[in-house]
């Protein structure tokens, strides 16, 4: 339990992220349709579902092997907040993307998507995430 304890202990919000990412990542291999049947069918008339997918899994995979190396070294470098922090700022940008098509979904309806508010906190969380990464591994 105190393994499993130190692997969470402050990263809850980075696993469920993590998790969340490669679900999507699988459940849109199984079903590419789920990102036009929805608001984000925005974000595949510039990029198709099969690469949305592929930066799903690739960040989460990373960001995955980022949470199991944090605070452990790696020919005497700590790279799992490296990773941490990097993988975080690309799921900002992910966000971003997602938050924007609501917005535009929003725009068209002539009402806020409710999903707005959520991936608005998710990229200000990301962000949050990188800057307490790499401010702590600044301290000595």
């Amino acid at each position: 339990m105190r393994l499993l304890s130190y692997y969470l202990e402050g990263r809850r919000f980075e696993w469920l992220i993590t998790i969340a990412m490669l679900w999507l990542a699988v459940a849109i291999v199984v079903s590419p349709e789920i990102l036009r049947a929805s608001a984000f069918q925005w974000v595949t008339l510039l990029m198709p579902p099969w690469f949305v997918a592929a930066c799903l899994f690739a960040i989460g995979w990373v960001r995955l092997v980022g949470l199991l190396l944090n605070g452990h070294q790696v020919r005497g470098r700590r790279v799992g907040p490296m990773m941490r922090a990097v993988t975080a700022a690309a799921c900002a940008v992910m966000w971003v993307q997602f938050d924007l098509a609501l917005i535009q979904a929003s725009i068209s309806q002539g009402f806020m998507a409710p999903g707005v508010p959520f991936w608005t906190m998710f990229v200000l969380g990301e962000l949050d995430v990188a800057y307490r990464v790499v401010a702590n591994g600044r301290t000595p």
